[in-house]
């Protein structure tokens, strides 16, 4: 009890201190948060970020592993004196949106092939025993033959990711990175996050970031390879399909349409 009353009051006074200072001196800019769907070299880009100069990794969650990623008020003011850099799983919502507004996030929202990402998903929840927010997964399921765990994963953790998808594509308040673009030209879509934060690098720094990310050993860049939904089961495939026909109103996006090119792709 002595502990959780410690604990409630170091927070109030985060938020209470944030309230005070926010009178004297103006936030510190960027923030910047990338929202981003599991297996879109999010861990990467945020590391390279944090490289430039000035700048940090910021951690705006309250815990991981099977907890659903929501923005901290309290993580939020600790950090809003520093210029940051935050990556998490973040579903968009109104809750999102008006701390955004409140603590001047500037939202980069990380999207990818679907068909691509439940390939990777795969390959992902058999190495790694941790729980994750989007499905429930035991051993029993990882050691299912490959088209009928990749027909789980469609149908138990992909509609987290439509979910994703369709927040972030509706309100508009953040720009959509696709990870082929991402991989392709990193340095670029660096380029672009920083000026939508208004914070501009020069060429130089963000080349010289970029190749301290790739030395760092907190990245973990896995497969990165793009196409890779093309090889998805035939169960798999026929379950993503029909998901996809519940959103004709997405039906001429990029990422449908990237989609459901590799659905089309023979085994």
């Amino acid at each position: 009890m002595k502990e959780k009353r410690a604990n409630r009051l170091l927070n109030g006074a985060y938020l209470a201190v944030d309230g005070v200072t926010g009178r004297l001196l103006p936030p510190k800019r960027p923030h910047i948060v990338i929202a981003c769907m599991p297996k879109t070299a999010s861990t990467f880009l945020a590391t390279a970020l944090a490289e430039l100069p000035g700048m940090e990794q910021a951690t705006l969650v309250p815990a991981w592993e099977q907890r659903e990623q929501e923005l901290c008020p309290i993580q939020l003011s600790h950090y809003n004196r520093r210029k940051y850099v935050a990556q998490c799983h973040l579903r968009h919502s109104r809750a999102t949106e008006f701390y955004g507004r409140k603590y001047g996030v500037t939202f980069a929202v990380l999207i990818r092939n679907l068909a691509d990402c439940a390939i990777s998903l795969r390959d992902h929840l058999r190495a790694d025993p941790e729980p994750v927010p989007y499905a429930f997964f035991s051993d029993l399921q990882k050691n299912m033959p490959d088209d009928e765990f990749e027909e789980a994963i469609v149908r138990l953790a992909l509609p987290w990711y439509l979910n994703f998808y369709a927040g972030w594509r509706t309100a508009g308040i953040g720009e959509l990175y696709d990870f082929d673009d991402l991989t392709a030209d990193t340095a670029s879509v660096m380029r672009d996050v920083l000026q939508r934060a208004n914070c501009p690098a020069e060429d130089a720094e963000i080349n010289a970031a970029l190749e301290r990310a790739m030395e760092s050993t907190k990245t973990r860049f896995n497969v990165g390879k793009v196409g890779r939904g093309r090889n998805l089961s035939r169960r798999g495939k026929e379950a993503l399909s029909r998901m996809l026909d519940f959103y004709p109103e997405f039906a001429g996006d990029p990422l449908f349409i990237k989609t459901r090119e590799s659905l089309a792709a023979s085994d």
